[in-house]
This record gives C-alpha cells, sequence and structure tokens, in this order.
C-alpha cells in the first residue's frame, strides 16, 4: 500500500514543477523588451536634417548708404520728402532758409570789389614812392629788392593784395555754404529715418536723412567657430525674412570677418540677389544645405 501511495504522490509533485517552470521565462523577455525599445523614427529625423541643412539668424543691412547733413546751423525751409519714398540721383531733398547765406555772398563779393579797389589806389601810391626814389616804375629790373620792397609796405600795396585774397576765400566758404544749404540725393535710393520737419533749426552735421541705394542689400550674421566649414565663402544661402516665413531669397556668402569675438563668433556677410521687399535691418534666417 505504502509504494502505490508514493508513486502518486511523486507524480503529484512532479506536475506541479513541470507546470511552474514555463511562466517564469514568458515574463522575463516581455519586461526586458520594453526597456531596450528605442524612438528610431524621431532619431533619424534629427540625423537628416542635421546633414541636410544648418541655420542662424541674421540682419539685413544696406551695402551703400549715405547720411545726409547740413553743414551751417540754420532754419530749414522747406522738407520735399518723406519716409520710404523713392528719389533719383540730384533730386532735392530738403533747404535751409537761405537769406543769411545769399546775403553773406553779396557782401564779400563787395569786399572782393572793395579790396581791389585799395589794390590799384596802393599801386599807384608804390610808383610815386619808387619814383621819388630816383627809379623808373616801369623797368622793374632795374629797381633793387630794398627799394620795392619799402615801396610795398609805405603804399599798403602788399597789405590789399593780401586782403584781396581773404575776401576770395570767404566768397568761395559762403558759395560752399549756399550749395551745401540744399540736400540732394547722391544717388538713386529711398529715404529712411528722415527725422526734421520744415522750421526746425538744423544742427550743423546733424542728420536729415539717410538715402538706401536701391538693391544693394546684404545679410550679416554670426555663425560658431565649430560651424565654420559648413559657411565658406561663395557658398549659397537661403535667406528667409521672419516677417514673411513663404518668401525665400538666395545669397552668396561674400564676406568673413577673420576674428572670434568673446563668444567664439565669427561675423559673415552675404550679398542678395534681389532684395525687393526687404529693409535695412530686418531679421532673417540665415540656412546653408
Amino acid at each position: 500500500m505504502r509504494k502505490p501511495l508514493l508513486i502518486v504522490m511523486a507524480l503529484v509533485v512532479l506536475a506541479s514543477c513541470t507546470s511552474k517552470e514555463p511562466k517564469t521565462p514568458q515574463q522575463e523577455p516581455s519586461d526586458k523588451g520594453q526597456q531596450q525599445l528605442p524612438p528610431a523614427a524621431s532619431s533619424s529625423q534629427e540625423e537628416v536634417g542635421e546633414v541636410l541643412s544648418s541655420s542662424t539668424m541674421g540682419k539685413v543691412v544696406a551695402e551703400r548708404y549715405a547720411d545726409l547733413s547740413f553743414e551751417t546751423a540754420l532754419p530749414i525751409s522747406q522738407v520735399l520728402v518723406k519716409n520710404g519714398q523713392q528719389v533719383r540721383r540730384g533730386q532735392v531733398l530738403a533747404q535751409l532758409d537761405l537769406f543769411k547765406l545769399r546775403n553773406t555772398i553779396a557782401q564779400q563779393q563787395h569786399a572782393i570789389e572793395q579790396a581791389e579797389l585799395k589794390i590799384e589806389q596802393a599801386r599807384l601810391q608804390m610808383q610815386d614812392v619808387i619814383i621819388s626814389q630816383g627809379y623808373d616804375p616801369d623797368k622793374e629790373a632795374s629797381i633793387p629788392a630794398s627799394v620795392r620792397h619799402n615801396a610795398d609796405v609805405k603804399s599798403g600795396y602788399a597789405l590789399s593784395k593780401s586782403q584781396l585774397a581773404t575776401a576770395k576765400a570767404q566768397l568761395a566758404a559762403a558759395q560752399h555754404d549756399l550749395s551745401s544749404g540744399v540736400l540732394t540725393a547722391p544717388f538713386d535710393g529711398v529715404v529712411a529715418n528722415l527725422e526734421m520737419q520744415a522750421h526746425q533749426l538744423a544742427k550743423a552735421g546733424q542728420p536729415v536723412c539717410r538715402v538706401i541705394a536701391l538693391g544693394n542689400m546684404a545679410v550679416e550674421f554670426r555663425v560658431m567657430e565649430a560651424d565654420l566649414s559648413k559657411y565658406k565663402i561663395g557658398t549659397t544661402v537661403t535667406i528667409v525674412p521672419v516677417a514673411d516665413k513663404s518668401t525665400h531669397y538666395e545669397a552668396v556668402i561674400s564676406e568673413m570677418n577673420p576674428v572670434v569675438d568673446k563668444q567664439g563668433a565669427v561675423t559673415l556677410r552675404s550679398k542678395l540677389k534681389g532684395a525687393q521687399g526687404l529693409f535695412d535691418g530686418m531679421n532673417v534666417e540665415v540656412i546653408v544645405k
């Protein structure tokens, strides 16, 4: 009776052991599979993006412009343009009240006439002095230098000539002030930074407006030293204005400042191929592929 009982108990124990063994290997693989699952899709997109393109931010800069100002402190009589207006070379932009300048010219012209009269009077007096010394004023070669010098001083001839030269120089300065009292466009372009108005007092050297040449635009941007190899001279880049992401422009890197600043960046400049709709100072994205 004991043997059959022992056999039955052994079979029961064996069956219980075999039923527990398969559960453990089924649970372990499932846990390990969840920990090792990588984000394959997202990582591949980043890698592709880094290989295809790189971008940085920059600003549009005008390559040719002129800040115009008056050289004389006088009231402004009229301003004939406004910001954003296109102008042609030689077009009048603004002008001063020219009454004082014209009056100064008239005064200097009168001073020249007076100086010329004094020279003629002094010349006659100089001849009298030379004759009194026993020499013929018409024979200059026979007159000693000392006699000639004394005659110049006594007659005032040398002083009158100096006064005439001074009057002519002052007339030239007055004529220059008159011409600079009218601001004209130095080249075809567009008016910007116009701040002065008619009847305001213009200060000498204070900018009245800026004229920016049309079509001469570039983009200035900074690149970290580690990324400099992607931005070589002659490389074509895509320019995307922040104000209009749907508009793209092409530019070619034309300049590189050979200095690394304190932030470890290098400044580059790219010349735009057509810049319609872009303003000086606009923020843009620079993309290199």
